[in-house]
């Protein structure tokens, strides 16, 4: 079936489109979920005024629905139900008129519920092969009906518009993987079968609830933080958020009033004495209005954070479970690990011939953070200068003296929700350039690259699951997310530079006498940094700082209905590559990202840079680790192509500190 669509500019040209339409059955997924219908729009240009000129800017162009009695029907934002529908169809059109022709498709919910988050159909269409745009109409924590659509004439359109999620632009059918619409509509079906197969409706009703977030991000998104990510989670999942943080925070700044209900100044030091739990609870008890959480991301404000939400009557974690995650030396104690606990370079040594320690051995911070003051000691000497290099200033005297692992490392991020694993990520986190087989000029523990999915064999990642898991309900927790660091020891793989990649492979002499087990490192009650969340938002289709507001509500159930991942897993292989700052000074460069994609335009990837030009840059030496700038780079062709652009942007970078 197809009608007719006009398009005028401020002169009164027009164009006129016609609009063919094809109403599809309703998909309803083998597994348990929600279904949906789909509703194919092809629009083409049927003819035109030679002095119409598609107007810069959408304000600028009136649409306009034919009907049979050659009367218009105007359409505008109100009767497409939103400005997003309104911009889909400005777009389609725009297209048309460029090209020859486009297509959409839209996504029309057939179960009855509240919408888990208004963004679903952009979150979980991330990078999708055959979409050039998804436009999302749906509002925070809208109804829907479940009502199938028909579409007897083009009149029936806007009321689909509004009955639907969202809609799906569709790229060109002019390449070789996509030679025809057919072709593209094929593959999207695959596609929404693979991202979309699962509840993504609620039958709880939903309603809006306000969560106080104790620190509001240390940077703002202009140097790499994760308040985009946060507070865009927070409105697509309509949360009204109330940020506790330091007088002048980047928050203050105009462009982001939007993202906050309320800014309450509030002392966020590194250091939090006895008393901050306290204050936190005068604080909020001092707000307006009802508050139904409380939440913070940052790891040094987690215990006195659960002890004031207990205080409160809000939901928790046990802060005694927090305890041991914020302390390295009472996580590995809790990991059943042989560990010592020293403040001083003298007791480090006493403790090594009392027990007599073999060599080599990890020191770190008990409270430390960001790989700051871990060290390698092969001999006396490495120890003491190890102890030296802590920056006590920032991570505290005591440290964690205990055996070196040097199996392979992994990221872990776990999702447990009442004691049960609803969902593990491993990657793999490649050789620091201080460990025994790393790379790199600076021999510090600072993140160089990590890769994902992990290449480790399927049964050394069950004992990782299975472990870490263990090692958390060990510790007391039954719900929330965990970024958890851990290595493999005995495992059967090993890092080896073939063809001058550097990757896991199988070891050329066998492990000890004993079976691969899990070595755990340490547990971030949180998401991982803005770099992985990113690269995992895109690869699984699954939003980590979205679970953790959530689990900062207690909403069990849209976090087990958030956490499930693309129906066939990752959609492709991606390394985060880290750019590490090699010595302190002045950073010289410009937009380092900008510059090598000038060089060199095939490889624009997902990055950020860290530093902008005259930036102070702190020197490893003082025992503060920094990066110049991140790059996620994505092959769905394999890990070894992966590898591969990561090796040339590594290779391709430059910028001078002076």
């Amino acid at each position: 079936m197809s009608g007719f669509i006009i398009a005028r500019d401020a002169d009164d040209h027009e164009v006129r489109f016609q609009c063919d339409w094809q109403v599809n059955n309703a998909t309803i997924p083998a597994e348990k979920g929600t279904s949906w219908q789909t509703i194919d729009l092809n629009f083409k240009r049927a003819s035109y005024s030679g002095e119409f000129s598609w107007p810069g800017r959408i304000e600028d162009v009136r649409l306009f629905i034919e009907l049979a009695s050659d009367e218009l029907l105007p359409l505008d934002k109100q009767g497409l139900g939103s400005a997003e529908a309104f911009g889909l169809i400005h777009d389609s059109l725009s297209a048309a008129n460029n090209e020859d022709g486009s297509i959409a498709r839209l996504v029309v919910p057939q179960d009855r519920g509240f919408i888990v988050r208004s963004d679903i159909l952009s979150q979980r269409l991330l990078d999708c092969p055959p979409v050039k745009k998804v436009v999302d109409f749906s509002k925070p924590l809208q109804t829907f009906s479940g009502e199938p659509i028909s579409i007897d004439s083009i009149q029936a359109l806007p009321p689909a518009l509004v009955a639907s999620v969202g809609a799906i632009l569709l790229t060109t059918p002019n390449s070789a993987r996509f030679p025809t619409s057919e072709s593209l509509l094929s593959a999207l079906d695959l596609e929404l079968h693979n991202r979309l197969s699962f509840t993504w409706l609620s039958t709880e009703t939903l309603t809006r609830q306000t969560l106080v977030l104790l620190d509001g991000g240390l940077r703002s998104p202009d140097y790499g933080g994760t308040g985009e990510s946060i507070y865009l989670a927070a409105e697509a999942l309509g949360i009204d958020m109330v940020v506790l943080d330091y007088p002048g925070h980047w928050l203050n700044e105009p462009r982001y009033r939007h993202w906050y209900k309320e800014f309450i100044p509030f002392d966020t030091p590194l250091h939090p004495d006895a008393g901050y739990a306290s204050r936190i609870v005068e604080t909020v008890r001092s707000l307006s209005g009802h508050v139904d959480g409380l939440v913070t991301l940052r790891d040094q404000y987690k215990v006195a954070v659960a002890e004031a939400a207990r205080q409160l009557g809000l939901y928790t974690e046990p802060p005694s479970a927090l305890e041991i995650s914020a302390n390295k030396f009472k996580t590995s104690v809790s990991a059943g690990h042989d560990v010592f606990q020293a403040s001083s370079a003298q007791q480090a040594v006493e403790l090594v011939r009392e027990h007599n320690l073999d060599f080599p051995l990890i020191i770190k911070p008990c409270n430390g953070f960001l790989s700051e003051g871990v060290f390698r000691a092969e001999n006396v000497s490495d120890l003491e200068s190890g102890v030296r290099g802590i920056n006590t200033d920032r991570h505290g005297l005591e440290f964690v003296l205990e055996k070196y692992c040097d199996g392979p490392e992994v990221d872990a991020n776990l999702v447990l929700c009442d004691g049960e694993l609803l969902f593990c990520e491993i990657s793999d986190d490649f050789p620091k350039s201080a460990d025994a087989n790393g790379q790199g000029s600076v021999r510090t523990f600072i993140e160089l690259a990590n890769v994902l999915p992990s290449k480790l064999p399927e049964s050394e990642l069950a004992i990782l699951r299975d472990s870490l898991h263990h090692d958390l309900l060990h510790m007391g927790f039954q719900n929330g997310f965990y970024h958890v660091e851990a290595r493999v020891e005995n495992s059967s793989m090993e890092y080896a530079t073939q063809n001058n990649i550097l990757d896991l492979v199988e070891r050329t002499t066998p492990a000890k006498d004993k079976p691969p087990s899990s070595w755990l490192i340490e547990v971030n009650a949180r998401p991982p940094g803005i770099q992985e969340s990113e690269a995992i938002r895109y690869t699984y289709g699954v939003d980590y700082f979205g679970l953790a507001l959530l689990f900062g509500l207690n909403s069990r159930q849209r976090v087990k209905q958030l956490s499930v991942p693309f129906l066939q897993g990752p959609q492709y292989w991606c390394e985060m590559v880290f750019i590490p700052v090699d010595k302190g000074g002045v950073f010289h460069s410009a937009d380092v990202c900008k510059e090598l994609f000038d060089r060199h335009p095939d490889l624009a990837l997902h990055v950020f840079c860290f530093l902008h030009h005259g930036d102070t840059v702190p020197d490893p030496g003082t025992g503060v680790n920094a990066w110049v700038a991140y790059f996620n780079v994505f092959s769905r062709e394999s890990r070894a192509h992966v590898l591969e652009i990561a090796d040339r942007v590594r290779q391709e970078v430059r910028f001078s500190i002076v």
